[in-house]
């Protein structure tokens, strides 16, 4: 059989490895980096934290000859386009959990069988082969309206592993209802450097609400009615993921490039198309834009 490949080998990529491992399949890293290729076939993948175990697999810049039984795509969300080019040609299914829903839109356009998938876990990238889990949930995996692909084979491949799966319908609602989640968590905690739990603060629920109602009202716009209360379904996950740092804070500190265009900027983006107002995403993209911007400013200046 032929090796599930992970495209982007990052906290998430990590995990999942993590579940395919355990359920005996072989795993193909597909990673930027030649150095951490090297790496992770030398040495494999950790996962510590609520969840521990490592496991062996083969790592490269590029996809094995021989293709891949499923690509699956993990990177960062502005990375995806590229990594869903390099899969589409080898691979006749590709599942998508990459924040945001630029990943997802693109696996459509290339026309393949697209899984959209969403990850509840919260997942600290601790180094090149070492992921730490801060909190444990659900992953969430559903086809497209415009896909017969079944995702229900790969999913039981994923419990088999040890993940705790649900097969949802519409699957395009519920990325929406992510997007709501990482729309305010990622931002806020980023701004403030704290962990997930800082969105539990009352302080902060007007800005939270505001957020959410943006978002349900920008995919109702586009036709999507979200599944579950986005407030709620965001209170939840930042309780289940209360220790965890988000990717954008982790990206802030560590210099690198964030998420924000691809989470309140889309949100921004598709309100201004449809006419919806969005003056709290578009308050958090400006805010977060203007810190990576001075910090990068600091690092060009040789501050700290």
């Amino acid at each position: 059989m032929r090796p599930i490949c992970i495209f982007g080998m990052g906290s998430i990529g990590g995990l999942i490895g993590l579940f395919l491992a355990r359920a005996g399949l072989s795993v193909f890293g597909v990673v930027r980096r030649e150095e951490q290729a090297e790496r992770l076939s030398r040495e494999g993948m950790k996962v510590s934290g609520l969840l521990e175990g490592s496991y062996e697999l083969q790592a490269d810049t590029r996809p094995p000859p021989e293709g891949c039984a499923y690509s699956l795509i993990t990177t960062k969300a502005y990375d995806a386009p590229l990594a869903i080019a390099s899969a589409a040609p080898v691979s006749s299914t590709l599942v998508t959990f990459s924040n945001g829903l630029l990943a997802f839109e693109r696996a459509l356009e290339v026309k393949r069988a697209t899984v959209g998938g969403i990850v509840e876990y919260g997942v600290v990238r601790r180094g090149d082969n070492h992921v730490e889990v801060r909190g444990v949930g659900r992953l969430l995996l559903g086809r497209a309206r415009s896909s017969t692909v079944d995702p229900a084979p790969f999913a039981e491949v994923l419990r088999r592993g040890g993940a705790i799966v649900e097969v949802v319908d519409r699957i395009e609602s519920w990325l929406w209802l992510k997007l709501a989640a990482n729309a305010i968590i990622n931002p806020i905690t980023a701004l403030v450097s704290s962990e997930n739990y800082v969105v539990l603060e009352p302080m902060l629920r007007p800005l939270v609400e505001c957020v959410a109602e943006e978002v349900r009202m920008v995919a109702q716009a586009s036709g999507v009615e979200l599944p579950e209360d986005p407030v709620e379904y965001t209170l939840r996950i930042a309780e289940r993921t209360r220790n965890n740092r988000s990717s954008m804070l982790q990206d802030l500190e560590s210099g690198r490039r964030t998420e924000i265009e691809e989470i309140n900027g889309y949100v921004v983006q598709v309100a201004s198309r449809l006419g919806v107002e969005a003056r709290c995403n578009r308050t958090l993209l400006m805010l977060l834009k203007a810190v990576e911007y001075y910090k990068a400013s600091r690092r060009r200046s040789g501050g700290s």
